[in-house]
């Protein structure tokens, strides 16, 4: 288990059931591993009276049905004081309002093992941030090449939309992107454009350098907005000098970014729209670090270049599968591992040489552990091992 997401269990839980003997086995699991449990709350009335009395509330598990109320107020009163929640349900995402659509849902009858990732899923919004707003490349920098980049790196927010790098344009700094996704945009001679390739927090803009490259072949787009780590192009080049591992990682994740392009083609050669929008979603997913996906039909067909409709029509195949949910503006991944199924084998070899050269994985375990809550993946041998099955050391509160 990663030791850093460990550290954020909640400690404090609001549970909100109405079926007595499920909350209460529900509250001795979670009391048996340590966690303060407040209620449980059996009707609206009452959870939103636990809240009003309980403001260090590090998280809530909601029942969605409670006597026949709907617990929706709660979820509002919860989302304006930034208290992370989750809903433990038999209903299905159709009958939540859109403005709680990306949320978890942990399915009844209730898997113990589920509940507990989930719990590990709901930071608080800051430790969430701090944790999100992390370049995999600086990450891996030894302490005094950190020491020496730190100084010349500084926080910009990246918005959607944005060019960082012009076709043909001289670059004049280079982006660590920490969350957030740049697309590698190819424009021919007759206006035609096409994402050739994208960029999150697993490596940086403007490597070209590192040849002696001052210019882009490709517009540097923010496809999805988030933040990065800028600095100007002479600091960079004086500190390569200096930082020879920051050197090697950026020529390695160079060699990645290029293997990439090439199965990006690969895929928009031979692959049907269904299977590059599954590897494209895959890819977006490993990066954004959450299974909710703020995109719109009209940007998907930009980035594939394919027409609206076709892109409607394989979202609607996609969603008819169970392998993501769409609403206005927002794509939600729901089930990981039958995306990559679907894709057919144009999603993984990128992937896997990216480790190969790097060093380290493009796609976090917290990442991980995060899509398996969602897509319903936890196998039937966690089910019978329980919260209480879990290694000590796992189950432990933060101290």
């Amino acid at each position: 288990m990663n030791a850093a997401f460990d550290r954020h269990t909640p400690q404090v839980v609001l549970v909100i059931e109405d079926d007595y003997a499920l909350a209460s086995d529900l509250r001795s699991d979670l009391t048996d591993i340590g966690l303060k449990v407040v209620g449980p709350a059996p009707n609206v009335e009452k959870a939103l009276k636990y809240i009003e009395d309980f403001p260090q509330i590090d998280v809530a598990i909601l029942d969605i049905n409670l006597g026949g109320s709907m617990v929706f107020p709660v979820a509002d009163e919860l989302s304006r004081r930034n208290v992370p929640f989750f809903f433990a349900t038999g209903y299905s995402r159709e009958v939540v309002p859109p403005r709680f659509a990306d949320r978890i849902f942990v399915e009844k009858p209730l898997d113990k093992a589920a509940i507990y990732h989930a719990l590990l899923e709901c930071q608080s919004p800051t430790e969430q941030a701090t944790m999100l707003q992390t370049n995999l490349v600086l990450s891996a920098l030894p302490p005094r090449e950190n020491e020496l980049i730190q100084p010349h790196l500084k926080p910009v927010r990246l918005a959607q939309g944005d060019v960082l790098e012009h076709q043909f344009g001289e670059i004049t700094a280079l982006s660590f992107i920490e969350t957030g996704i740049v697309s590698l945009v190819a424009l021919s001679l007759d206006g035609s454009q096409v994402e050739a390739g994208l960029i999150g927090r697993e490596g940086a803009t403007g490597t070209g350098l590192l040849e002696g490259d001052w210019r882009t072949s490709y517009n540097m787009m923010v496809q999805i907005e988030g933040t990065a780590r800028r600095i100007e192009v002479d600091s960079f080049l004086r500190l390569t000098k200096k930082a020879p591992r920051l050197r090697s990682l950026l020529t390695s994740f160079s060699r990645s970014l290029g293997i990439q392009i090439s199965y990006t083609a690969l895929a928009n050669g031979r692959y049907s729209i269904e299977q590059r929008l599954a590897r494209w979603l895959l890819m977006l997913n490993d990066r954004a670090d959450d299974q909710a996906l703020n995109l719109t039909h009209e940007y998907m067909a930009f980035m594939l270049g394919v027409r609206r409709p076709g892109v409607t029509g394989a979202l609607h195949v996609l969603e008819g599968e169970r392998l993501i949910r769409s609403i206005r503006g927002k794509v939600i991944v729901v089930d990981r591992d039958g995306l990559i199924r679907k894709a057919h084998g144009s999603y993984g070899i990128p992937e896997t040489e990216y480790e190969r050269l790097m060093g380290f994985p493009l796609k976090s375990t917290g990442s991980v552990a995060r899509n398996t809550v969602t897509s319903g993946s936890i196998s039937a041998g966690s089910q019978s091992q329980g919260l209480s099955g879990m290694p000590k050391e796992a189950l432990s509160p933060p101290r």
